[in-house]
């Protein structure tokens, strides 16, 4: 298996906010690697999402 780049540790300490364990669903449980598998996955996803969407908006210039 290979080292995660230290690049990707920073940007997962920016961006991924594991909201309190107060808001999290309940179908959670309190289960603390759940919520980070989930919330980070989401935070994939909503990053993604976003990258693509600013991608497209840019216009083509060759």
């Amino acid at each position: 298996m290979t080292e995660i780049p230290q690049i990707v540790e920073d940007l997962y300490e920016q961006l991924v906010i594991i909201p309190d364990q107060k808001d999290w669903p309940d179908y959670l449980g309190g289960n603390p690697a759940v919520a980070h598998r989930l919330y980070s996955f989401y935070y994939g996803l909503r990053a993604g999402y976003q990258l693509a969407n600013a991608l497209r908006e840019t216009p083509f210039i060759p």
